[in-house]
């Protein structure tokens, strides 16, 4: 995969997360920790699980380091969105940097019970699509809890990005 397919990817990525989270500041602590009847995780609990498999990925491909997020680390939806965010900055900035051989290199996680060894660009197009799954879930969860739906298609953002060039101009 070439960067700039992937950071379009990750523009797209990005752009999802924050038309969810209009939906996630809008409610209330109570709805926002609520296990569901069907015991899936809470609203809270599956942004963790989002932020914490970008975490996790960033740092140990930037950073060779392995550091699992936990809840404690991020109390407050204020603490989750600012997580949230500085990871945006550092993925972004470590996707600039990788080179094409950089993309294509396998990865050899101590934390992966797979017997492959995944390239960058796999594991990245990966957090994407974990994040895809992961919104699809709270998007559901949210309109239980009647929350208005929110756009969160790769056609709407490239409408979007187009409508913006098109501003610009």
């Amino acid at each position: 995969m070439d960067k700039q397919s992937l950071t379009r990817l990750f523009a797209y990525h990005y752009w999802a997360n924050k038309q969810l989270w209009s939906s996630i500041m809008a409610l209330s602590e109570q709805q926002f920790v609520q296990v569901p009847s069907d015991g899936s995780p809470s609203i809270r609990t599956q942004v963790i699980r989002m932020v914490s498999n970008e975490n996790l990925w960033v740092n140990y491909l930037w950073h060779d380091e392995v550091e699992f997020l936990r809840d404690c680390h991020v109390p407050t939806r204020a603490s989750i969105r600012q997580e949230w965010d500085a990871l945006q900055e550092e993925i972004c900035d470590f996707i600039t940097v990788l080179s094409p051989a950089d993309l294509d290199s396998q990865v050899h996680a101590p934390f992966l019970n797979q017997e492959i060894a995944p390239c960058v660009w796999e594991i990245l197009l990966n957090i994407i699509q974990q994040s895809a799954e992961s919104r699809a879930q709270l998007c559901l969860h949210l309109r239980r809890l009647g929350s208005p739906a929110v756009s969160r298609d790769f056609f709407d953002f490239l409408a979007e990005q187009r409508q913006v060039a098109a501003d610009h101009m």
